[in-house]
């Protein structure tokens, strides 16, 4: 896999959303403030009753709003038969930590349905975690927390920053100060699209994996990334001379497979990368939260996983697929584009900056927590994949990115936008959303 380094660009929250019935695509700040929104504040409604003590219907009412109280779900169509269905307040818990530890009530909810359980409708949008609600940063004022979170930043301006909060925090800062060149400095634009393309076939999308927080009788959504789960395997085959190749089939963990991914798992090994250093205050962070270490995990004897999140199946789970792992992307036929869709040989994708984040913010031995309905998991469209894209010809395709190679260089070099390439790139489709206007303006 390539590694893209620094280009200067820290890139704030962007939400598309697709008129899809029209067949057009609208950008709506309005729209995206209102679901965050709704999102958010709904993490304070079960403050209201107990949550050992809500109904079947009262927890999936919530759940349509927090996918964190997809794990308490006692619905039998969201877990494979014969397993326990849904688990309790208490059971989120993190139960290696210490009672003190004040990161025992972090757990990760991976959310596979491929369209909305209610509404039926395919489509996506990532939640960043925002620093104000950081507990490790609550000594750090939130006003200039909130700066940084929303700041533009180029390396120049990196420097300001750091100096700013050395001066306020002196030592206790250093750990913060790495944490912005470790992780926070890697944020790109949030996934946010109804639909994903690969090839000529068009998939719904909703795949995600929650980072959660066990709030007294609340469960609070950290944040959400887009992840694609299995829907592929290999097999050996031989050609009319007799040569082996590798061949990919379409595996998806569902109904007669559906023991593939085990309802409860823990996260029991937290590898590194080669793209970082691992250095001191690394060490200091990963004995914070319980473990990890610089190991770096390789696939196949040749490909790199960045930031490989070992998922350890329950033993109540025993025909589960273990070694599988959270990691970022880093298979060439497994496009960013894709994510949010199953598309993946086991492992759970995520972005770059996801990984590095997960990598960060996940305790050792962390639950992970994965439901879904069989029905809902791989979802086919069948559409003129043409109907979904913003670029309808290699050449429109190559227009915006020389566009936006001469007027914004650096989002370039962050995303890995050349001058010439695939019209239906995840990465040049995500920039063509994020400076629509400005392009739109440009062509007319």
């Amino acid at each position: 896999m390539k590694y893209i380094k620094w280009g200067g660009v820290l890139i704030t929250l962007l939400l598309v959303v697709f008129n899809v019935k029209n067949k057009t695509h609208l950008f709506s700040k309005k729209t995206v403030k209102k679901q965050i929104k709704v999102d958010s504040t709904a993490n304070e409604i079960a403050g209201v009753k107990n949550i050992d003590s809500l109904t079947v219907e009262e927890i999936k009412a919530r759940y349509l709003n927090n996918p964190c109280y997809l794990a308490l779900l006692k619905d039998p169509s969201f877990w494979e038969k014969g397993t326990k269905v849904g688990y309790s307040y208490q059971e989120l818990f993190n139960d290696s930590l210490p009672s003190q530890n004040p990161y025992r009530n972090r757990f990760i909810v991976g959310d596979f349905n491929s369209l909305s359980y209610a509404k039926k409708t395919s489509g996506i949008y990532e939640i960043y975690p925002s620093l104000t609600t950081l507990k490790e940063f609550s000594f750090i004022n939130k006003s200039l927390l909130a700066k940084i979170d929303t700041t533009l930043y180029s390396e120049a301006n990196l420097t300001k920053i750091y100096d700013s909060v050395r001066s306020q925090y002196g030592k206790k800062a250093e750990p913060f100060i790495n944490f912005i060149e470790k992780v926070w400095k890697y944020k790109i634009i949030p996934i946010a699209r109804a639909y994903s393309i690969n090839n000529d076939q068009v998939y719904g999308v909703g795949q995600v994996l929650v980072m959660c927080e066990a709030c007294k009788d609340t469960l609070k959504v950290v944040g959400k990334f887009a992840t694609s789960a299995k829907r592929q395997d290999f097999m050996f085959e031989k050609d009319a001379e007799g040569n082996q190749y590798k061949r990919a089939f379409e595996y998806a963990p569902t109904y007669e497979r559906r023991g593939y991914y085990a309802g409860l798992n823990r996260i029991t090994s937290k590898n590194w990368e080669s793209e970082r250093k691992y250095d001191s205050l690394d060490i200091a962070r990963d004995k914070e939260v319980g473990g990890g270490n610089k190991r770096i995990t390789i696939f196949d004897s040749k490909v790199e996983l960045p930031n490989f999140l070992l998922m350890e199946p329950d033993k109540s789970y025993p025909k589960a697929m273990r070694r599988n792992g959270i990691h970022e992307i880093a298979l060439n036929y497994l496009p960013r584009g894709m994510l949010g869709t199953p598309n993946s040989i086991g492992c759970l994708r995520v972005s770059d900056f996801g990984s590095k984040f997960f990598r960060w913010w996940t305790p050792q031995n962390t639950k992970l927590f994965i439901a879904y309905q069989d029905s809902l998991y791989l979802i086919k469209e069948k559409a003129n994949p043409l109907t979904y894209l913003p670029f309808k010809s290699k050449a429109e395709g190559n227009k915006f990115r020389k566009w936006i190679n001469d007027k914004h260089p650096s989002f370039a070099k962050r995303f890995d936008i050349s001058v010439d390439g695939d019209y239906k790139n995840g990465f040049i489709i995500d920039g063509y959303y994020f400076f629509k206007n400005e392009y739109d303006k440009f062509n007319k």
